[in-house]
């Protein structure tokens, strides 16, 4: 199989939904190792846990930015999450996190966060564009909001999480933002089944086969579905080459340009078993 790069992976829990799901940085890596998964983006989860408000939010924080300078190699940048609830707090957290840990932007899931795509992310994003920084946004209906925040802060680098993860959603993504040149697109979670109206061959015809990417939306997701459509998708090779991991290759390198992917198979710190890695939190991960 060729090498894929993963630009959607959560690392650590989601406590606001039933059954709990999450990941160790660990088990993210076996998992990638299993699929020929040679890096990723790590980013926190959403719907964690919250009891302590802001100092939850540096504690994530601080895994993501342990994990990348561990595994620096595999994890070449990391982003933070945005939680608006904690509106100004939230904001200085984010900056912190640059500056100290090094992280280079933001992930941001609107369903599990409790709010909309709109202004209360001005200042979290205000913070990123001062960066030049990068910004993975959960796609939730709003990708009006998303093509609004790349005309405003046109400094940051988006990516839509999930942009054909429907077809409602795939056409407004088309319709909103193919114009917008510093939006990329990530396709966890493409359905099967999508008829030639919104399959990964129309998406590609319309927004072009530079800034898509393929993204697992780990822990939540079995990622091997998405690489079988990609695999088996009527599009030429050089464009699977691109969506598998040279695009993501490029958008990496404008954040750290000294990096190079190591295309070598992963070894994982715990030798995990197949059940372990792909049944657990039973149907979360499907």
């Amino acid at each position: 199989m060729r090498p894929y790069f993963d630009v959607h992976c959560h690392i650590g829990m989601t406590v606001s939904r039933a059954p709990a799901v999450g990941q160790s940085v660990g088990r993210c890596l076996a998992r990638m190792a299993s699929a020929g998964v040679i890096g990723a983006i790590p980013c926190p989860t959403g719907g964690s846990p919250q009891a302590r408000g802001v100092l939850d939010t540096r504690a994530q924080h601080e895994t993501i930015a342990n994990a990348c300078k561990l595994y620096s190699e595999r994890f070449p940048i990391g982003l933070g999450i945005a939680e608006a609830r904690h509106e100004q707090a939230g904001v200085d957290e984010l900056e912190r996190a640059m500056q100290e840990d090094g992280l280079v932007g933001f992930m941001c899931h609107p369903g599990l966060s409790g709010h909309s795509l709109g202004g209360e992310l001005h200042g979290f994003l205000e913070v990123v564009a001062m960066h030049n920084g990068l910004c993975l946004l959960h796609q939730a209906g709003s990708t009006r909001n998303i093509a609004a925040y790349a005309k405003r802060f046109p400094s940051v680098t988006f990516i839509i999480g999930h942009v054909s993860m429907n077809k409602a959603g795939h056409l407004d993504a088309i319709a909103q933002c193919g114009k917008c040149e510093n939006i990329w697109f990530d396709v966890a979670q493409k359905p099967e089944g999508a008829d030639p109206s919104w399959d990964l061959v129309h998406l590609i015809d319309n927004l072009g086969n530079d800034r898509i990417m393929f993204g697992s939306d780990l822990p939540y997701y079995d990622f091997r579905l998405v690489q079988a459509q990609i695999e088996s998708a009527q599009i030429d090779d050089e464009t699977k080459e691109r969506i598998a991991y040279q695009n993501a290759v490029r958008l990496v390198q404008q954040f750290r340009g000294d990096w190079t992917p190591m295309l070598t198979a992963i070894m994982p710190p715990q030798i995990y078993s197949d059940a372990e890695i792909w049944d657990a939190n039973g149907a979360r991960l499907r």
